[in-house]
């Protein structure tokens, strides 16, 4: 249920085309100095790790993730620090808008990238949910 302050949740999500290929691709949200993030955010007082995920990622990129969209499930969440990470995959097209809530702007754009790409350019405490949830992706469909 709800955590401290501190505590955030989001998700990796997978472009559903490029599951189950060599070299899938993940959503890479903008911030204005050209870092990637994920759909992420504080969870809020009596909020669960997976709704406070879910919330944020429709107020980040405007997409709706469903239970038929989880990914990976016996190995989320994935908790790293403050951050519980789940998996997600989309064939929606994420839009950027102002948060509803907060009426800011949280991100520049988005971009679809691999791992490589993402990891070398992305917030250092996101390197290790983005790495097991690739290797969660490997053992599924490449081995």
């Amino acid at each position: 249920m709800g955590k401290n302050k501190k505590s955030g949740a989001g998700f990796v999500v997978f472009r559903s085309d490029t599951v189950g290929t060599e070299n899938p691709l993940i959503l890479a949200l903008l911030q204005d100095d050209g870092i990637y993030d994920i759909p992420k955010g504080r969870i809020d007082e009596g909020e669960s790790d997976i709704a406070a995920a879910k919330r944020e990622c429709f107020e980040e990129c405007s997409i709706m993730i469903s239970d038929e969209d989880m990914m990976f499930s016996d190995a989320s969440p994935f908790k790293y620090g403050a951050l519980t990470t789940f998996c997600a995959k989309t064939s929606k097209v994420p839009n950027i808008t102002i948060n509803p809530h907060t009426g800011i702007l949280e991100h520049a754009g988005f971009k679809w990238v691999d791992k490589d790409q993402f990891c070398n350019n992305c917030l250092n405490y996101l390197v290790h949910p983005v790495n097991h949830f690739y290797s969660e992706h490997d053992k599924a469909y490449n081995d």
